[in-house]
């Protein structure tokens, strides 16, 4: 893999090889990566000359050793925008979606233009098409949490990456759907779920409509995935309000990936939640994933019991930064309860707990339990090897105790937290297990209500 070295070096951020040290590598130098090495939690960078490098000192080149096709992808933008521009500060849903081609032009502003949804589709069907037969999926991408406002381009191609570059890839494209996902957390519900209901009542969904039914023709499916905060916005396209419908069968499968939403979403029924800023502004949140079986065929969720980030992410919403002990009570006292994360918990909470009732038709999946299981050999960190993560704070959170979580951990070890939390990247056995669901495989069989254990 292609890379260049972002700063100036220094004994600290190279090691020598086995030819011994060489001069100290500058901002600007060009290297070709071959493989990378885990040392703790810092992740080195092997060059071709044997040269070990810091792995924040390099920008990759993801998209190094693809075909032209398998480079070539397209970002949905559902951002207002200005002659073009999309907008980076806050503004309102836009009534209607634009694109640009991925990867963008190089040493142009990034821009985009209005999709109309029969010439788009036509023209993704026509790309897919030229690719073999058993590259027959295409992927919606919908990302999670900024945290800086910008369009964060840079997941595309370690998305494009993990999968094209697998040796089992069956995908043949991906559309990046990017969306304004920044802000301060405890504020950021109420408008991702809102731009979700636009979406919706705005009548978005056509764009997909058409897309899937021309891929059908051609023998090809669309897939939904979404990652981390995304699923806030997708609880608000499933739930447009009153008057408003979604529709049918879009989606061969949903892929949900660290869903950083209320376990209670797969409620039988779903749920609605106090909203602790009520208060000051917005209603209370209705939270339910039934409708997503009425957009795919199948629905996958994978959860990680050690995705520390998900934690501080459900402490820093409920408001219950003192204690920061669950509360069982129907009040406000009880929010960190009801808000416990179906990114970190699954369909855990429901096993051990015989008043909740779980909807019926989802597939959960521990990310854990798959690299436990995987049979693959150890892969190389460079393409998205996992690190597990191990804390006493997250034992004592999925106990109850969130204490422990801190907000300023994720600053100081943020690297770390961030490339594990992005485990459907980052992991070949996870990556493998998704491709593994696009051919086919037996879904995960749900546990019968009187075999589970009862608490």
């Amino acid at each position: 893999m292609e890379g260049i070295i972002n700063d100036d070096l220094d004994r600290q951020s190279q090691r020598p090889g086995p030819n011994g040290t060489q001069p100290l590598l500058t901002k600007g130098t060009k290297v070709t990566i071959i493989r990378a090495e885990n040392d703790g939690r810092t992740l080195w960078y092997v060059t071709s000359g044997g040269t070990k490098v810091i792995a924040n000192k390099v920008e990759l080149d993801a998209y190094s050793g693809l075909s032209d096709l398998d480079k070539s992808h397209f970002f949905i933008c559902y951002r207002a925008n200005k002659a073009g521009i999309p907008v980076i500060d806050m503004a309102d849903a836009p009534s209607k979606l634009a694109f640009a081609n991925l990867p963008p032009a190089p040493n142009r502003d990034f821009k985009v233009m209005e999709l109309f949804p029969e010439v788009w589709a036509t023209g993704v069907t026509q790309a897919v098409t030229r690719l073999p037969e058993s590259r027959k999926h295409v992927f919606v991408y919908i990302h999670g949490f900024d945290w800086e406002p910008g369009l964060k381009l840079e997941l595309v191609p370690q998305f494009v990456q993990s999968y094209l570059a697998h040796p089992q890839n069956s995908v043949a494209n991906v559309l990046y759907f990017g969306w304004p996902s920044y802000g301060w957390r405890k504020k950021a519900d109420d408008r991702s779920i809102g731009y979700g209901e636009q979406f919706t009542r705005n009548g978005l969904f056509e764009y997909f409509e058409v897309l899937s039914r021309k891929l059908k023709e051609a023998g090809k499916t669309l897939n939904l995935v979404v990652h981390s905060f995304g699923h806030q916005l997708l609880n608000g396209m499933v739930n447009p309000g009153d008057g408003h419908s979604i529709p049918t069968g879009i989606f061969e499968n949903i892929f949900l990936m660290a869903p950083d939403i209320t376990h209670l979403a797969v409620q039988k029924g779903g749920v609605q939640l106090r909203n602790m800023r009520r208060k000051f502004k917005g209603p209370h949140f209705h939270y339910n994933y039934t409708p997503l079986k009425q957009l795919a065929k199948n629905v996958h969720i994978y959860y990680d019991p050690s995705d520390y980030l998900l934690y501080v992410s459900s402490k820093q919403f409920n408001l219950n930064e003192n204690t920061a002990a669950f509360d069982p009570r129907p009040d406000a006292e009880g929010l960190t309860t009801d808000f416990r994360n179906l990114g970190s918990y699954g369909d855990e909470i429901f096993k051990n707990d015989p008043n909740l009732q779980l909807e019926e038709g989802f597939n959960f999946y521990n990310v854990l339990d798959i690299i436990k299981n995987s049979t693959d050999p150890e892969p190389d960190p460079l393409y998205y090897g996992f690190l597990d993560n191990t804390d006493d704070a997250m034992a004592k959170a999925r106990e109850g105790d969130y204490s422990g979580i801190k907000l300023l951990s994720t600053f100081w070890d943020r690297h770390f937290l961030m490339n594990h939390h992005a485990y459907l990247f980052s992991c070949r056995p996870v990556v493998a297990h998704v491709l593994q669901r696009l051919a086919g495989a037996d879904a995960q069989p749900p546990v019968r209500e009187e075999e589970a254990p009862i608490v």
